[in-house]
C-alpha cells in the first residue's frame, strides 16, 4: 500500500476526498464563525472530503479566550482540527488564556479537557 501526503487544501474538485483533506478558509474569530465551521465540515463530509475542517479560534481579528476554550471544545468533534491564525491577529496558543472561566476552571484547562 502506497503512502498518501499530508495536503491540505481551500479548493476542490470531483474525488479530492481521496487525495486530499479540505479547509475550510480563513474565517473570523467570532462566535458565529464557530456554528459556520461545524455547517461546513458537515457539507464537505457530504461531498466525500472525510478530513476537513476550520482554524480554531478564527484566522482573523482577535480572539477571547472564551471563544477560544469553546472553540476546541467544538474543534475536537471534527476531524481536521488546527489552531492557525494571521499575523496581525494576537497569539492564539492555549497556553496564553491564563483566565479563570466561572470560579472553577481555568480557560487553559478548558482547552486541555477539549483536546
Amino acid at each position: 500500500m502506497g503512502k498518501r501526503p499530508f495536503i491540505i487544501s481551500r479548493s476542490s474538485f470531483a474525488g479530492v476526498g481521496k487525495w486530499a483533506s479540505s479547509s475550510l478558509g480563513e474565517n473570523f474569530s467570532r462566535a458565529d464563525y464557530m456554528g459556520y465551521s461545524v455547517t461546513g465540515t458537515m457539507l464537505k463530509n457530504i461531498a466525500g472530503i472525510p478530513l476537513s475542517g476550520g482554524d480554531i479560534c478564527g484566522y482573523d481579528y482577535n480572539t477571547t479566550a472564551e471563544l477560544c476554550a469553546r472553540w476546541y471544545t467544538v474543534g475536537a468533534f471534527q476531524p481536521l482540527s488546527r489552531n492557525h491564525n494571521s499575523e496581525d491577529s494576537i497569539a492564539q496558543e492555549p497556553y496564553v488564556f491564563e483566565g479563570v472561566y466561572d470560579r472553577s476552571v481555568t480557560y487553559l484547562q478548558s482547552i486541555k479537557y477539549a483536546m
